[in-house]
């Protein structure tokens, strides 16, 4: 495997969900040690990493993943969870999760009613998460609290990553891990020709707040986020729904907030949107543009942060986005990062 590669698979299969991306930011920290002129860590533990001289441009990739915290646990032993992120109930029936307590990681399942014992109506219907436990095998809240089970513990799916043909690599946490190992890639390959902060945010999944404070810290001239993008280039999804696709390089975002009005996201100014497409075509980069109805980035708290920073995304697409088997291709991976580095070698267009 690629360097590169083997980054996103550490990356991918450490646990960290918002509010505990403790893993991921001592990961980052050990990889981008000497590449970078000045690393600080915020009061919330956002990681601002900071080369080169001249006008700012702030980059952003979050830390954190979807995943679920301990609620209850009732006096079975058996533990009840919220959902940290926005998460299908449908996807958590019989996963495999790791609790992560004061007293180490306790292993578990997540349960519910068999079918067989559900009537024909409830057979019907999709199982509630709130219907939902998860089996650490204790026999007792006792024997549960003895393994260090607390109120607010972190639960992560336990998921490896794995490859599939033709370049495509499957794993929990693409989102947005993948942006982290390309932000971490081109602080080690660059020397920017202006003043780079590339910043590893947290709570993104849960409302954008590391990418808040972090820009209002920072005051860039030019904002970028690097996520994911929607690919559905797959069955039960029309070309219209979906047009994006793996291996046709990274998707330039046109706009993206809620489904019905495109109200809460960010609408993409045209100079850097036109920026970005120029750099693309300058440096023979294959690009998508991409209009995302139904969800939103870092940028959009960056380009209100302040008196308002000119900010757009660039993507790699991501088939199965917000499930724990998330996949994308490294060819497109590997474009990202020669995007990124001309962004970062060029002169900003403000």
């Amino acid at each position: 495997m690629s360097s590169l590669k083997e980054l996103i698979v550490k990356l991918s299969e450490a646990p960290g969900c918002p509010g505990y991306e403790g893993s991921i930011s001592d990961i980052i920290k050990e990889e981008i040690s000497g590449h970078a002129d000045n690393v600080t860590v915020d009061a919330l533990n956002n990681i601002l990493a900071s080369k080169g001289s001249g006008k700012t441009v702030m980059i952003a990739a979050h830390m954190d993943e979807i995943g679920l915290l301990v609620k209850h646990v009732d006096s079975k032993g058996f533990v009840r969870f919220a959902k940290l992120g926005g998460i299908s109930d449908q996807l958590l029936q019989g996963q495999r999760v790791t609790i992560f307590t004061n007293k180490g990681p306790v292993p578990g399942v997540v349960g519910c009613k068999p079918i067989h014992l559900m009537s024909d109506h409830d057979r019907k219907k999709l199982v509630g998460y709130d219907k939902m436990f998860i089996d650490i095998g204790a026999g007792s809240a006792e024997e549960a609290g003895a393994l260090g089970m607390r109120i607010g513990d972190p639960i992560v799916i336990d998921r490896k990553v794995t490859e599939l043909k033709n370049g495509l690599i499957c794993g929990k946490a693409l989102d947005d891990r993948v942006g982290c190992a390309i932000l971490i890639e081109v602080l080690k390959r660059v020397q920017p020709r202006n003043r780079l902060v590339a910043a590893f945010t947290i709570q993104e999944e849960i409302g954008l707040k590391g990418a808040t404070v972090s820009a209002f810290a920072v005051s860039p001239d030019l904002g970028l986020a690097v996520d994911t993008g929607i690919a559905a280039d797959h069955p039960e999804v029309t070309e219209h729904e979906g047009p994006i696709k793996l291996g046709h390089g990274p998707a330039i975002l046109a706009a993206d907030g809620r489904r019905d009005s495109l109200s809460g996201g960010l609408v993409c100014g045209t100079a850097i949107r036109d920026w970005l497409i120029k750099l693309a075509e300058e440096k023979g980069i294959p690009y998508q543009l991409e209009v995302f109805e139904g969800g939103t980035t870092d940028a959009t708290v960056m380009q209100l942060s302040r008196s308002g920073v000119p900010t757009g995304v660039v993507s790699v697409p991501s088939r199965y986005i917000h499930t724990f088997s998330e996949v994308v291709a490294m060819e497109d991976v590997e474009n990202v990062v020669k995007l990124i580095t001309a962004v970062v070698e060029a002169d900003l267009p403000v």
